[in-house]
């Protein structure tokens, strides 16, 4: 085994550094300055702007992988908006596209985050698409896609015209599907 010793084992003799600067003062004082000058909000705001903007890049990606044949064939690469982080609220990262409307009022939405999946130290995160979509009631449904076959069935079982509200009996029909989020209480825009 070999050691290497970084500084002088002698406690007799000045084992500090000595630094061709001309402040004269120790790491650890200069250190302590320069942190008081960094903004802890600006930061964290980069670090939120970064995360949304990796939320896009990785929906696209998950689109591209998991969604081949349908909705990677019409979304565009860039028309995804990133949102940050939110702790306060536990939500990670995220990304949304807009995927059009019958009625130019109310749209379809997809939305793309990530979830933890079992928590702790084995926990890990799962992509999590989410198509949003308008419900004839005036309030809005999500349904969590599974995969390329779900959204293709899903899809396949509606009685309206592309883009056009769902009727709110539809959400009756997928509760069984454990695709479905059972919440139906969205009165407002989704984005």
């Amino acid at each position: 085994m070999t050691v290497v010793q970084l500084a002088s084992a002698r406690r007799d003799q000045d084992d500090s550094p000595h630094y061709g600067d001309d402040t004269g003062l120790e790491p650890i004082a200069v250190l302590h300055q320069r942190v008081k000058a960094f903004d802890l909000s600006e930061r964290e705001r980069e670090r939120g702007e970064e995360a949304a903007f990796q939320a896009v890049l990785t929906a696209n990606a998950v689109l591209t992988g998991a969604f081949p044949d349908t909705l990677d064939t019409v979304v565009q690469p860039m028309s995804w908006t990133g949102y940050p982080p939110v702790p306060d609220m536990q939500l990670m990262a995220s990304a949304v596209t807009y995927l059009g409307s019958a009625d130019r009022q109310r749209g379809w939405w997809l939305h793309y985050t990530r979830r933890e999946e079992d928590i702790g130290e084995d926990g890990d995160l799962a992509h999590v698409l989410t198509l949003i979509t308008p419900c004839s009631c005036g309030t809005y449904l999500t349904v969590e896609l599974a995969d390329e076959d779900h959204l293709i069935a899903l899809l396949d079982e509606l009685h309206t015209p592309p883009g056009a509200p769902v009727d709110c009996d539809y959400r009756l029909r997928i509760r069984a599907s454990s695709y479905a989020d059972p919440a139906h209480t969205s009165t407002e825009p989704p984005f």
